[in-house]
């Protein structure tokens, strides 16, 4: 019985379609035996490759028609945009006029622009602005917005996202996707700090500044707060779990936060917990500090503590 070692290359270091092993000689019994993994009908992986999504992706390529594209949520995945729920499913989306692919763990579409196809990784991809239009007809507001906030901080800008849903008329989701162009802002850093803007502008709280540089009395620079109110001299910094681990970066931290409160700064630091399980607390905390603010006048700005675009 043939062994593993007598496998010649490529179907020891990638994907294939079985019709191909089968012309280089591999028998039928190898190919079905544990050596290998049977992702999608007639395509193998080698076992001893590690699983991936990415590699999932290239077996699903060779089960899809010429002309394909990685969509939705997968092209969303495959650009390292965030993605809120992953069902494992790979979404691929044809050309008009081309059968859409019927493959269990394959969610096919139709209506697939060619000049919107990108390569990621040596992936066909749908480019992200298009891709923002897709998940608007399925995707929460939300969701959304924290995608939208992500492609124009790593794709592209806020202009040439607008473009593309402005080209788009009578397509399912596309009021969402206009709902949500306004509430996306440049120069977000995560994820989670979208949620943290999101929560507050959905309590009826001002929209705090994004990304703002602060400045002392010198014009020195002194932070960049995730989030902020200038005027109010108020800064909302979402901490992850690696400005807890990461010891430098937990002292960075607490000396830019030193620093703003010694120019009368409140500075607000926010958790996971606080976003996702207790938003309610974290709301009335931010209202509260707002409001303390609100009631009395601050210097203004080009004196101490100023903000800078």
């Amino acid at each position: 019985m043939p062994h593993y070692g007598d496998v010649p290359e490529p179907f020891r270091s990638q994907p294939f379609r079985v019709m191909d092993a089968a012309k280089a000689g591999l028998l039928k019994h190898l190919l079905d035996g544990p050596q290998f993994r049977r992702p999608f009908r007639g395509v193998r992986i080698p076992a001893a490759m590690p699983e991936s999504f990415e590699l999932t992706c290239r077996a699903a390529r060779l089960a899809v028609p010429d002309g394909a594209a990685f969509s939705h949520e997968t092209a969303a995945a495959l650009c390292r945009l965030p993605v809120p729920r992953v069902d494992g499913a790979v979404h691929v989306i044809v050309p008009p006029g081309v059968v859409v692919p019927q493959l269990s763990g394959v969610v096919g579409h139709t209506g697939l622009d060619p000049d919107t196809v990108i390569e990621v990784s040596g992936l066909p991809v749908v480019r992200p602005e298009r891709t923002f239009a897709h998940l608007a007809a399925t995707w929460r507001l939300d969701d959304l917005v924290t995608l939208g906030d992500a492609i124009v901080r790593h794709w592209t800008t806020p202009e040439r996202l607008h473009d593309e849903i402005a080209a788009l008329t009578r397509r399912r989701g596309i009021v969402r996707a206009r709902e949500a162009l306004r509430l996306i802002r440049p120069g977000v850093d995560s994820p989670m700090e979208t949620r943290v803007r999101l929560l507050i502008v959905d309590a009826g709280l001002p929209c705090p500044e994004v990304g703002l540089n602060v400045v002392d009395e010198t014009g020195a620079w002194l932070a960049r707060p995730d989030l902020s109110y200038p005027k109010l001299r108020i800064a909302i910094e979402y901490d992850g779990d690696h400005h807890r681990t990461d010891q430098r970066q937990w002292r960075r931290d607490r000396y830019r936060d030193e620093q703003l409160r010694d120019l009368g700064w409140i500075v607000i630091t926010l958790t996971a917990d606080d976003v996702l399980r207790y938003p309610e607390r974290t709301v009335q905390r931010v209202a509260r500090h707002v409001r303390m603010r609100q009631a009395f006048v601050i210097a203004p700005l080009g004196r101490r503590g100023a903000a800078r675009p």
